[in-house]
């Protein structure tokens, strides 16, 4: 009866639809993306943590172009772009979210020279840890780590200073050149602390005083090792061009056997800069080092605020002659500061300290008279030097120099 009352194009709907195939699956929805921690055109005056979700189906993040996983914290200032893409089968969606981690506050740049003490290895040793401190955390680069006390009984000094100054990364650790007094300290440090870059001169040597186990250590912990060949920007701090190598003198680099004074000829050497301050390192240079640095390199060494005297304070590290007389170092650099990492018997030499000393334009600093040696430096370029001991002493020559 019910077919009798229908009309005949609707009975050919009816019957149409009661022999057509059964429906597909339904088209996939596209994904959800939430994003949280971060938003489009947001500036940021601290780390942000990024949390990424989608609703069905899977992602990918990006960040400025590289791979970035979800719970990640930037720190870094500068600008970016979060590019999230999601999947639910064959749909798709896409977020971009541009934001700005920015500088607050006041930064300082910090360079300590520790004191390693009365140490037979060498003039005393070095060890000097660079800080670049902001509002939004702390950056660190190491030049040189050397063992602590008599006869190098300490090798685990620095680390154990790094650590109780709460440094868990290093941006950059350099060893200056291959001598024990410069890196009888840097196994302890490689192995307690992350190492994003390990720089050293390539000096050919034995495995004196543990040289080629640190390089093996190095080559396992760091995460970059680094010979340069050129004038090198350091991966330091948080603002670029801040500190940069020096390629070494290559002269003696490929002889294992090299003497004492050729290794340290191939000292490298590094510039920093903050503002209007500059400071250069000039590891364990000598005469021939001097000389290639103020006539090859004059744009990083001349008219320095600070420099970090080589070799100890030893004569062949100022005078022109290595002795006595001139000096075209001092008189290229002109540092305002001059600091001395020394143990105070067989360092600084009479003769170099005498030439500091006459200096009336600069402050001369020993960690064998004033302990630990801090300059703190702002934004500016201003800058204060403070010292653990004898703020009013002047550095004496080591007790065992004779010239």
């Amino acid at each position: 009866m019910l077919l009798r009352s229908l009309s005949a194009a609707a009975l050919a709907t009816l019957l149409a639809a009661c022999s057509s195939s059964p429906a597909g699956p339904p088209e996939p929805v596209a994904p959800v993306i939430t994003v949280s921690g971060v938003s489009a055109g947001g500036t940021y005056d601290a780390p942000v943590t990024v949390a990424i979700s989608v609703d069905r189906g899977a992602y990918t993040a990006t960040l400025n172009g590289a791979a970035f996983a979800a719970g990640g914290t930037i720190s870094q200032p500068g600008a970016y772009e979060l590019l999230v893409t999601a999947r639910n089968g064959t749909a798709t969606a896409e977020t971009r979210i541009p934001f700005t981690v920015r500088f607050t506050g006041a930064r300082v740049l910090i360079v300590r020279l520790f004191d390693l003490g009365d140490n037979e290895a060498g003039g005393g040793g070095d060890a000097i840890l660079i800080t670049d401190s902001t509002a939004i955390g702390m950056r660190h680069g190491l030049i040189d780590a050397g063992p602590q006390g008599m006869n190098a009984s300490n090798p685990g000094y620095v680390a154990q200073r790094l650590q109780g100054l709460g440094v868990t990364r290093l941006d950059f650790v350099q060893l200056s050149h291959a001598h024990a007094d410069h890196y009888a300290g840097l196994v302890p440090v490689l192995n307690a602390i992350p190492v994003h870059w390990f720089v050293y001169n390539g000096q050919q040597r034995a495995n004196i005083g543990g040289y080629q186990t640190v390089l093996s250590t190095a080559r396992s912990r760091a995460d970059t090792v680094v010979v340069p060949t050129v004038v090198t920007e350091l991966p330091f701090g948080y603002q670029a061009d801040v500190a940069k190598v020096v390629p070494p003198l290559p002269t003696y680099l490929a002889n294992s056997s090299a003497s004492g004074d050729q290794l340290n000829e191939g000292s490298l050497g590094t510039s920093l800069r903050r503002g209007t301050f500059s400071m250069f390192f000039a590891g364990d240079g000598e005469v021939e080092a001097n000389l290639r640095w103020r006539t090859s390199f004059a744009e990083l060494t001349s008219g320095v605020t600070a420099l970090k005297v080589g070799h100890h304070g030893a004569n062949n590290a100022v005078f022109d002659n290595g002795f006595n007389g001139s000096s075209a170092w001092l008189a290229h650099t002109a540092p305002r500061v001059a600091v001395i990492s020394a143990n105070g018997r067989s360092h600084p030499r009479i003769n170099a300290l005498n030439a500091l000393l006459g200096r009336p334009t600069t402050q001369t600093y020993c960690t064998s008279v004033h302990g630990d040696i801090a300059i703190r430096v702002l934004d500016s370029g201003q800058y204060v030097v403070t010292v653990q001991r004898n703020a009013t002493m002047d550095c004496r020559p080591g007790t065992e120099a004779t010239t």
